[in-house]
């Protein structure tokens, strides 16, 4: 039976990693895990490093270098070069871990209007420089729809997100808070895209912020939600994805076993 209901790492972040082998144990084989690379933490590589036999047992993905990466920036700037070292590090874990995708932002910083249609020109491009790099070990890449409105760093809007989806012919990850946060028709976005549609971030905040709480704390209705989710896009993965460190322990577990029992 394939596996479909991960968790991401961002909550446990370094200090808590020591916590995945306890959920792994507790689900047996249940969920996965999606590693967010955060190796610019002094701590992170060697936490990661004592989680691998047990990560070894677990379907694994990678969520691409967020805090210190760039991906709009430009070859030959020192943006880039960062970028690359953390996507270097996120493929030697992504290889030993078997890891089956890689979730990429097109950009995370700022968006100038002047400066947008260059900035996609560069995402694309690293996007294809990624595609080739994963794909030599079969590591798929996950294009995620990112940034708010509130933020000023959403690169493109619904229309523009999916169609460009559509005509590069992406694999796609919705990040449900995101497209909430920008006022996104999500059950429109999910038809348009279904047939690309290979994962979910659940996570709810108040229409706005991206807050990143709990199934039920929020705008969305996330029982009709999970619904559509499962109805029109059944063999997605969903990818519990919060971010504050108070939010491990009984309420991840809690919408961990909702969304299993699904």
């Amino acid at each position: 039976m394939r596996n479909d209901v991960f968790v991401n790492t961002c909550v446990f972040a370094a200090k808590k990693m020591y916590l995945l082998p306890d959920y792994a144990n507790r689900y047996q084989g249940r969920i996965g895990f999606e590693i967010l690379s955060m190796f610019d933490l002094p701590d992170f590589e060697e936490e990661l490093k004592k989680c691998i036999p047990i990560l070894k047992a677990c379907p694994i993905s990678f969520h691409g270098p967020v805090y210190c990466a760039e991906h709009s920036a430009a070859k030959g700037t020192a943006e880039y070069d960062e970028t690359m070292w953390h996507i270097n590090k996120t493929i030697e874990y992504s290889k030993l871990l078997n890891s089956s995708h890689m979730t990429m932002h097109l950009n995370n910083c700022i968006v100038d209007a002047e400066a947008k249609e260059r900035m996609l020109k560069n995402a694309l491009e690293n996007y294809k420089e990624l595609e080739a790099m994963f794909g030599d070990f079969g590591c798929k890449i996950f294009v995620e729809n990112t940034g708010t409105k509130l933020q000023k760093n959403m690169l493109l809007n619904q229309d523009e997100f999916t169609e460009l989806c559509v005509d590069k012919g992406f694999d796609v990850l919705i990040d449900v808070g995101h497209a909430s946060a920008n006022g996104w028709d999500i059950s429109k976005l999910i038809t348009n895209l279904k047939g690309q549609i290979k994962a979910y971030h659940l996570h709810n905040n108040d229409g706005l912020h991206d807050n990143h709480n709990r199934l039920h704390e929020g705008v969305l209705d996330m029982d009709f939600l999970l619904k559509y989710i499962r109805q029109e896009t059944p063999e997605a993965e969903l990818i519990i994805e919060y971010t504050r460190r108070n939010q491990e322990g009984d309420g991840l577990r809690e919408d961990i076993e909702e969304v299993l029992s699904m």
